[in-house]
């Protein structure tokens, strides 16, 4: 599960427990400017998709674990676009979208979803 933060003018993700070995990371920073938004994905899944649901596919593994149907994290090379993942629960993920920066989207499993994407949302109105 990761932890999804406002810090200064950043974004902060924190990986937690053992998904830092997962995912290969323990933090990632990105300047609030990069983030175009977040929103919770009732449709997101970590499970096998299937030739029919192929625009679930989680893309290529570059670095990390992809234990379909259990846990995805770390890396992932989609549609020629790097994606990071971190969930094992995808009722509880949220997707953050990104510009200019090392992925162009995380999806990551947070403990309370709309919470943490009102909280995302509100920073960026701020920003603005």
């Amino acid at each position: 599960m990761a932890k999804a933060s406002i810090s200064g003018g950043d974004l902060v993700v924190t990986i937690k427990g053992i998904r830092t070995l997962g995912t290969m990371k323990r933090k990632l920073s990105i300047p609030l400017a990069n983030v175009r938004g977040a929103s919770v994905d009732p449709d997101l899944s970590t499970g096998w998709p299937g030739l029919r649901n192929a625009k679930q596919w989680p893309g290529i593994k570059v670095l990390g674990i992809d234990a379909y149907g259990r846990y995805l994290g770390g890396t992932f090379s989609q549609d020629g676009e790097r994606v990071f993942w971190d969930v094992a629960k995808p009722e509880k993920a949220i997707v953050i979208t990104v510009d200019n920066d090392e992925f162009t989207r995380l999806i990551i499993e947070v403990e309370n979803p709309e919470d943490t994407v009102r909280e995302i949302e509100a920073a960026l109105v701020r920003r603005s």
